[in-house]
């Protein structure tokens, strides 16, 4: 019974919708307690069927927040409640002047980075970048089985010269995969997770220099070669790591502006007398 009254007076909010514009419909549509749900408070959806469900669930969420607030203002003591106040009190405290200091660095910071600098990062911190996975170059093609160029398609993504790469690029429409750049090393965990027959139990078998793997489907072949791979250990070439070191090139800059500004703020506030340590 409550939940086709509840029907109805949704239809009726629904069909007040099509009626009213936002300020005028003001109507109440619920209570829990002191609280109160208008209309205006309501989400806007597309479909009227749709909606009767949608604004049922949100009533009740609505409704069930507001109770178990009141609730817990009933039933915690006044000390916990004193705990919680204090503690959203320094939450927006903290809120408030980690988003001063990020207006304050942000204004200041220097995001440029120079090729020079990255390359004096990379040589000054060169060890702390050994690998703790492998890496791999590759070429990766699927193709569909009635593809007439099938047997090129083999020859060319195994000698790989300019013109077989401009030869494949332009059969791309053709294929439901493709992926040439090998001059750009990823992880094997990247490759894995973008080659359905290759996982970490046969991950070994794939991963060989040189050595094309023909892998047929029932509608496809997959034609897998790695070109080049980067073991565990050793130390990656800087173009890998360009945009990290400038992302942390960037970092640094940003924590030296934040320990600037922490002192600024207290030596301004000494001097303008709104800081003052008595003893």
């Amino acid at each position: 019974m409550k939940r086709l009254i509840l029907l109805i007076l949704l239809c009726a909010i629904l069909e007040g919708c099509s009626n009213f514009s936002n300020n005028n419909s003001n109507n109440l549509v619920a209570r829990a307690g002191e609280n109160f749900l208008y209309e205006n408070d309501l989400p806007e959806y597309t479909s009227k069927d749709d909606s009767i469900i949608k604004i049922s669930s949100f009533i009740e969420a609505w409704a069930k927040e507001k109770v178990l607030y009141d609730l817990s203002m009933i039933n915690l003591s006044q000390s916990k409640r004193a705990e919680i106040d204090e503690l959203v009190e320094n939450y927006k405290v903290d809120l408030y002047i980690n988003s001063y200091k990020d207006l304050i660095v942000n204004s200041k910071i220097d995001s440029i980075v120079t090729a020079e600098q990255i390359d004096s990062f990379y040589t000054l911190n060169i060890n702390n970048f050994k690998l703790n996975e492998n890496l791999v170059k590759y070429r990766y093609i699927k193709v569909p089985n009635d593809n007439i160029n099938i047997n090129r398609i083999r020859r060319y993504i195994v000698r790989i010269n300019e013109q077989d790469r401009y030869f494949l690029d332009s059969l791309n429409f053709q294929f439901a995969d493709l992926k040439l750049n090998d001059s750009i090393w990823f992880t094997e965990r990247d490759v894995i997770s973008s080659i359905d027959f290759i996982n970490q139990n046969n991950k070994s078998k794939y991963f060989i220099k040189n050595r094309l793997f023909t892998i047929e489907e029932s509608n496809y072949t997959n034609f897998f070669i790695v070109d080049d791979i980067l073991r565990s250990g050793n130390i990656p070439p800087i173009s890998y790591l360009y945009e990290r070191i400038k992302s942390t090139i960037v970092n640094q800059r940003k924590l030296n502006l934040l320990k600037n500004l922490n002192k600024e703020i207290l030596n301004d506030a000494l001097k303008s007398r709104k800081y003052e340590v008595y003893k």
